[in-house]
């Protein structure tokens, strides 16, 4: 399930240049810290879960043995 977290981030991002550019600065110092805010945690949170995947297949390839055991050849 998509819940678009990143698309709305970057729609509110592009939005508040918008305000920026038209309207008043008071309103801007009002709304920068909330769409900041919530576009860095939807970026944050997604990164943090794409690592967290990435991170438990890497973990299932590893063996049990100590790699000590494995000396590349047999002894002669």
């Amino acid at each position: 399930m998509k819940t678009y977290k990143r698309e709305l981030a970057v729609i509110l991002l592009v939005w508040l240049m918008y305000v920026v550019e038209v309207k008043d600065a008071a309103i801007v110092e009002i709304l920068v810290w909330p769409v900041f805010s919530f576009a860095a945690a939807a970026f944050g949170f997604d990164q943090y879960a794409k690592l967290q995947q990435g991170s438990s297949k890497s973990s299932n390839r590893r063996g049990t043995e100590r790699s000590s055991e494995y000396t590349g050849g047999e002894d002669k």
